[in-house]
């Protein structure tokens, strides 16, 4: 890649997952501003990348493959902190080349456990706790499955019957939530206190039996490597309990960088990839108009992940 001045963003997403952006809307966001290195992460999903090396090419950006997963992390007391990314965080796959034909059993194998277990014990604890819930059939359970995120975890808050029953769950852990607060975002509101760890109707996303080990097994027969996805920011952020498992079990790679990284974590990050031979990357988290990041990190330069980090992956992924 010859050297060139820009942004570089190693983990964003399409509406090929939760992001609302297409494909071709990404990179043309890319463009406008000035992203001269990408990486497109969606959600346990390949569909989108081989546009998106096509349109890449075209654009003159430098594209690497990549995907975000779901990985478990052992049943003890430090990965079920409700204050920290809990049992299954996310990370990537990052690589120049991947091998999707191995990504196909891990993707069946997630799809199968959502159809029988996640989303169906999921919305059974909706009803437990009050909420009107419509019913769905296998069939009707697989198309919600296919499109990411089921979009009928966001319609039950956004259904204004639900709002009583939503209003006291939340308040029973925060006095002061109104209702107001409820209203302007119903979604943010269920996300934090119904679907998180502490919540009614939390399941886990991914299977226990999909542990770091068969990420890390996964991302080597893919000729990739496996990366510890936003440790940091404001939530979800791993404990460095997750972080030593993560680097004894072998993971590869930490995201150095992020939007709501903080400037010690930062710090903190990178040294730590340094002491443990990790490799480093960065990037937005940007899901298009579903999200307040921006790709490239544009408007905080202190977030952005810097341009050498491009050329330091393609020399040092597989």
């Amino acid at each position: 890649m010859e050297e060139r001045k820009g942004l570089v963003d190693f983990h964003f997403h399409t509406n090929h997952s939760d992001g609302t952006a297409t494909v071709a809307g990404a990179v043309e966001e890319a463009k406008l501003r000035g992203v001269a290195a990408m990486a497109l992460t969606d959600h346990n999903t390949e569909a989108g990348v081989e546009e998106f090396l096509e349109i890449c090419k075209e654009a003159g950006i430098t594209a690497l493959e990549g995907v975000e997963i779901y990985a478990a992390f052992p049943e003890t007391e430090w990965a079920w902190d409700i204050g920290k990314c809990g049992p299954v965080p996310d990370m990537t796959i990052l690589g120049r080349k991947l091998n999707w034909k191995k990504f196909k059993e891990y993707k069946n194998n997630l799809n199968n456990y959502w159809v029988t277990k996640w989303l169906p014990e999921t919305l059974e604890k909706l009803k437990s706790l009050g909420f009107k819930v419509p019913f769905l059939a296998r069939k009707e359970i697989q198309e919600q499955v296919n499109v990411g995120i089921p979009p009928v975890l966001h319609e039950v808050p956004k259904n204004p019957e639900n709002w009583p029953r939503l209003l006291k769950i939340c308040q029973s852990f925060n006095s002061e939530f109104s209702k107001e607060e409820l209203e302007k975002s119903p979604v943010a509101a269920t996300n934090r206190y119904v679907y998180s760890i502490q919540g009614g109707a939390y399941v886990l996303r991914g299977p226990q039996e999909f542990g770091v080990s068969e990420a890390i097994d996964l991302a080597t027969q893919m000729y990739g490597v496996l990366f510890a996805a936003h440790p940091g920011g404001n939530y979800g952020a791993w404990s460095i309990e997750h972080l030593n498992y993560f680097v004894r079990m072998g993971g590869g790679g930490i995201e150095v960088w992020q939007y709501y990284h903080k400037p010690d974590q930062i710090r903190l990050f990178l040294e730590y990839a340094i002491r443990y031979g990790l490799l480093v990357s960065g990037g937005s988290d940007w899901h298009g108009a579903n999200g307040r990041t921006t790709l490239g990190c544009w408007d905080k330069p202190e977030n952005q992940t810097p341009v050498w980090v491009a050329q330091y992956l393609l020399d040092r992924l597989p």
